[in-house]
């Protein structure tokens, strides 16, 4: 690979786009070299003769994004239909990108690394923020955000390989899920009364 590629320049932009719009479009099996070059246009000489592929798509993840930039209200119903809210429409370029190369990861160390870092944790972020400014649902334990995120993991790798969903079918998955939370909320709020009236009740050493 070029100098001109290794450096952040335009070229190395417009091949990094090159790289999602082939892995978007054609999946894994589509990228080519000079697939990449053609799409590229006059950046595509900058990849040089035999450019590393599994480097190109480490370095294309970096710059997907599959979830919506927003500010929690605290309102814990609006802001996980904020977060859903790409699930109505049809799948986006990054959503595809993704999608493409979910299988590849499972057997490839980097590309699974990367796909944790464009998925998993983004997921876990968005999530972490909304349940933390979320109110009137008492404090939700830190094990029940790992399993919305699980949760939401595998509804959302569904719908990358699925059609838009309904606002009606939003609008059920985010009641359950709500009502999931406030469930554990009052199962971890009860576990932390009962360990304090047997501490009440323990005599002093």
């Amino acid at each position: 690979m070029s100098e001109v590629f290794s450096s952040q320049s335009p070229s190395c932009r417009h091949v990094l786009s090159a790289v999602l719009d082939t892995l978007a479009q054609l999946g894994c099996a589509g990228l080519t070299a000079d697939e990449i070059k053609a799409r590229a246009g006059a950046a595509g000489p900058a990849l040089g003769d035999s450019p590393d592929l599994e480097a190109l798509v480490v370095s294309a993840l970096e710059h997907v994004q599959l979830f919506p930039a927003f500010e929690p209200s605290g309102d814990l119903d609006r802001d996980l239909h904020t977060l859903l809210q790409p699930w109505r429409t049809a799948s986006s370029r990054d959503e595809r990108v993704v999608a493409a190369v979910l299988s590849a990861a499972i057997w490839n160390p980097r590309l699974e690394v990367a796909v944790h870092d464009a998925l998993d944790r983004p997921l876990m972020h968005a999530v972490s923020a909304v349940v933390a400014r979320a109110e009137g649902h008492g404090t939700i334990p830190d094990y029940a955000i790992q399993t919305l995120c699980w949760v939401l993991r595998g509804l959302l790798i569904d719908r990358l390989r699925s059609r838009p969903r309904a606002a009606v079918d939003i609008d059920r998955l985010v009641h359950f899920l709500i009502a999931g939370l406030q469930m554990e909320a009052a199962v971890a709020a009860r576990g932390r009364s009962q360990a304090l009236d047997r501490s009440l009740r323990e005599p002093p050493a």
